[in-house]
């Protein structure tokens, strides 16, 4: 089993994960006025108190250099 820091991906990720996000809500609901910068940052509040600093992952999840 690999280790990864669920936040730091997150970080990494993050203009990839708000724009898909925001993709997702267009699609899902195309008429509804939702503030996506404030959904976006709700969205990333709950996932940090989900996941532990630490998470394992499958040593398949990862590709070392």
């Amino acid at each position: 089993m690999a280790r990864v820091k669920p936040t730091e991906l997150f970080d990494h990720f993050n203009p990839q994960m708000r724009a898909a996000l925001d993709e997702a809500l267009t699609k899902a609901v195309p008429n509804a006025e939702i503030d996506k910068r404030m959904l976006y940052l709700e969205f990333r509040l709950a996932l940090n108190r989900k996941v532990k600093q630490w998470e394992n992952v499958p040593n398949s999840a990862v590709d070392a250099d």
